[in-house]
């Protein structure tokens, strides 16, 4: 930053003072979410495997009835985003809980903080595994307190573009195999996965497909994996962050949503698409505002992933629509043997 003539030493140490204790009160007061949001003290993956303590700040485990049963994405000292299929109509909000900052999911943390759920807003469009609008907010029971183990998460603006082939990452507790629990203490899993554009991923989902059970990625939807399989999203822990690094900072580019099969080839794992859901999430919540994403490059054409076969026509697969049965993802984030739906 250059210097303004007229400024001696110590003014600018009074107002360097100042500027911190503004950025200080301004990240930590009622409304300062956004001033620390995307910030992580060591957010680098490579690979996958266990994340470090503070790694994924706004990563939280959500609880019904005391048993862990998705994740979510905090992005306000009050509110969390998760998906609309974590919380059936039939369940009641009061058993419900919310951890945050913790690491190990059987061992005690001092940095954990654990919150009943105020209020759940499931969007009006969800109605199965695989349709629109699989989003939820919930507010907790009253404000957190931040730290370097709880931060929350940028919130994209409806405009913003992450580039296929974006090495964003997805993280939660999730089975490490189809029906394979996460061991004790279950530590936290990460795992890097490039973003792929909606079109290839209809391509991918329409290879092999069951006649019975179309898939069809939706305009609310967005994609991320390995086209060849063994490394994954699964069944257990839904709701959790696909968080994008963009200029320094990171991003919900999308919610763990559905997917088929665990791990299986040409079925990388299918997320909401948060900046789809950006007005919506502020005309509820109007001091979360969306941020807006620099543009880092253009995105390139992916097909290339689906190019042994013919392309799939996306008005033909608006005509095979009919009940979808998909299956609620968890996070799988350690190589999963070769594995397919029968």
């Amino acid at each position: 930053m250059a210097q303004r003539a007229g400024l001696g030493s110590g003014r600018l140490e009074a107002v360097a003072i100042l500027l911190l204790l503004g950025l200080f009160q301004s990240g930590m007061g009622a409304d300062g979410a956004e001033a620390l949001c995307g910030m992580a003290s060591q957010a680098r993956v490579t690979g996958g495997g266990s994340a470090a303590p503070g790694q994924w700040p706004w990563q939280v485990s959500i609880t019904y009835d005391g048993t862990h049963v998705c994740g979510g994405s905090l992005v306000s000292e009050e509110w969390v985003l998760s998906a609309a299929h974590c919380f059936p109509r039939e369940h009641r909000k009061e058993d419900y809980e919310v951890k945050l900052g913790a690491d190990k999911l059987d061992s005690y943390s001092t940095e954990a903080q654990v919150r009943t759920v105020a209020q759940i807003i499931s969007h009006t469009s969800y109605r199965q595994e695989g349709s629109q609008g699989d989003i939820a907010l919930l507010r907790l029971s009253s404000p957190i307190t931040f730290s370097r183990y709880i931060r929350p998460i940028c919130l994209p603006a409806a405009n913003a573009s992450f580039p296929n082939g974006l090495q964003c990452t997805v993280t939660g507790w999730g089975h490490v195999a189809p029906s394979v629990s996460l061991q004790a203490p279950r530590p936290l899993q990460q795992l890097e996965v490039p973003l792929i554009s909606r079109e290839t991923c209809n391509c991918l989902y329409n290879i092999n497909a069951k006649p019975d059970e179309p898939h069809f990625i939706q305009e609310d939807m967005v994609c991320a994996g390995h086209v060849k399989g063994g490394k994954d999203a699964c069944q257990g822990d839904s709701g959790g962050p696909l968080s994008c690094p963009v200029g320094g900072l990171w991003y919900l580019a999308g919610i763990v949503s559905w997917g088929d099969a665990c791990g299986a080839p040409n079925r990388p794992g299918v997320y909401t698409l948060t900046s789809s859901y950006a007005s919506w999430i502020n005309h509820h919540v109007a001091k979360l505002q969306p941020r807006v994403v620099p543009q880092i490059h253009e995105s390139q054409p992916d097909s290339n992933l689906c190019s042994n076969h013919l392309a799939f026509n996306s008005a033909a697969a608006q005509g095979l629509l009919g009940p979808i049965l998909l299956l609620p993802l968890s996070l799988t984030l350690g190589f999963l043997g070769a594995w397919h739906e029968h």
